[in-house]
């Protein structure tokens, strides 16, 4: 493939494409078709994973959440292992390994062999997304990051929604198997791409040319590898904590999450009690309004920040904002509606603002390390959202619910843990009119590295022309987002 064929705005479908399919798998596992269940009083036939394998409720809320075992232990090593070779190049491994597993979920034969497959899955997602926001960030033009990276991550409630109508259709007509085979199949295609095309490398490394001389490495044994790697992720994550806004921003961002998380496992069912609904007119009102709001809220949060200025206060102070205004109309929404036709317009409106964080804060995640640690800090990220966010939330929500008995009081106290996520990102917004945005210096560095900008075009075409130049001495090559 010709390097010139890949221009910033493509790269940024095929990514986007990419991250559709990830989510895709998240929403399809969590169908009713593909779910399934055991058999039902009434005479309906057992259905799906459940019915087939005979799961209880706890087995089948580990398939839902196992996947996070292969992401939280993988992402770090991807993002360490991008110091010293090509980003897309190490996709490719991580694809192949979720397309095998995914593929391995048609063909188990029970219970754990499906759960093993769903840790495989997380460890090839993890190359994914430990790299995937940092490339989008070194090629976007510099007015439309913010713009960018929201389309980005736009497609996890698309891809979600996707998987619930995919598994809903494909599993009826042809089986839940042949669902894991059809994403499987629509994934290999960008696996392909990732291993044969250009090389790109992460802006960071091209200066930091040390720390990836692959020459060092001749001699050395495999122990003294994995001891070197371990090195340098806990001094990598020993400077990560020396950037309070990066630090500040983990943390609110996590408790943020775990607010989602529980909205996202709990919502249904609380709206179903607490306005008489039924279960199933429950699942697809929420999900209505959880996809409208996602899509709309997280292009709305990236353009809010290209329009006002895309500095590190602006998105800490977007996120602050947006965290106040959805804990006051998620809390009227559950504590005050009553009656489902006045509860909805709280509850979109609330979603509205939180998903507009999105963008936003991962966008100071990547500002607020040096060029070369973006890999490792977004995935450090991913891990404390997961531990201190989405997954401890739900059960715990759970435990709340059974104590109180009243599930407008317990979404209510959920709810409220927003303005604590607020507070922490509005301590961040103050320190980050101090801290460094190592944009500036990923910046100096490129023109420093780049003396031919000015013969490839201007910033207005930037999403338009190509990506890269083929190296003459090299594979790999560097992204300039000036360029592009």
């Amino acid at each position: 493939m010709s390097a010139s064929w890949l221009t910033p705005g493509r790269l940024l479908l095929l990514f986007c494409a990419m991250n559709m399919l990830v989510y895709i798998d998240r929403g399809i596992i969590a169908s009713n078709g593909v779910n399934g269940d055991k058999a039902s009083i009434q005479g309906r036939a057992a259905y799906g994973i459940v019915g087939e394998f005979g799961l209880s409720l706890t087995q089948d809320g580990f398939l839902a959440t196992a996947f996070m075992v292969g992401l939280l232990v993988s992402a770090p090593l991807f993002a360490e292992a991008s110091k010293h070779y090509p980003a897309l190049r190490l996709m490719a491994v991580g694809l192949a390994a979720w397309i095998l597993s995914t593929a391995g979920c048609a063909f188990t034969i029970g219970y754990y062999s499906l759960l093993t497959c769903r840790m495989v899955v997380g460890l090839g997602e993890a190359s994914f997304v430990s790299l995937a926001s940092p490339l989008i960030d070194d090629s976007a033009p510099a007015a439309n990051k913010s713009r960018w990276l929201a389309t980005f991550y736009l497609c996890i409630p698309v891809g979600y929604a996707a998987g619930y109508i995919l598994g809903g259709v494909i599993a009826p007509a042809l089986g839940w198997r042949a669902a894991f085979l059809l994403e499987a199949a629509a994934m290999l295609p960008f696996a392909v791409f990732c291993a044969v095309g250009p090389a790109l490398d992460l802006r960071g490394k091209q200066h930091h040319t040390g720390l990836v001389n692959s020459n060092s490495e001749l001699g050395t044994s495999f122990g003294e590898k994995i001891q070197r790697g371990v090195a340098s992720a806990l001094a990598d994550l020993k400077t990560l904590a020396k950037h309070p806004v990066y630090v500040l921003n983990v943390a609110a961002t996590a408790v943020y999450t775990g607010v989602l998380g529980a909205y996202a496992y709990w919502g249904p069912k609380a709206g179903a009690k607490v306005f008489t609904l039924n279960p199933e007119g429950a699942d697809l009102k929420f999900g209505a309004v959880t996809v409208a709001t996602g899509v709309v809220g997280t292009i709305l949060g990236g353009v809010t920040l290209d329009r006002v200025g895309s500095t590190m206060r602006n998105a800490l102070v977007i996120c602050c904002i947006s965290n106040v205004l959805g804990a006051l109309l998620l809390v009227a929404s559950f504590a005050a509606a009553s009656s489902f036709g006045m509860f909805v317009p709280y509850f979109a409106v609330g979603q509205l603002a939180l998903f507009s964080i999105q963008a936003p804060s991962n966008a100071v995640a990547l500002w607020s390390v040096p060029p070369l640690l973006r890999p490792f800090g977004m995935a450090i990220l991913i891990i404390c959202i997961h531990l201190g966010g989405d997954v401890p939330s739900p059960p715990a929500l759970g435990w709340l619910q059974s104590k109180l008995d009243n599930w407008r009081l317990s979404m209510s106290v959920c709810s409220l843990f927003l303005l604590l996520a607020a507070a922490i990102y509005a301590a961040g917004a103050v320190l980050a009119c101090r801290g460094p945005d190592y944009r500036d210096e990923q910046q100096s560095s490129v023109d420093d590295a780049t003396p031919e900008f000015d013969e490839l075009g201007s910033l207005d075409q930037s999403s338009h022309l190509p990506l890269l130049t083929e190296p003459a001495t090299s594979e790999r090559t560097p992204l300039h987002s000036e360029d592009v």
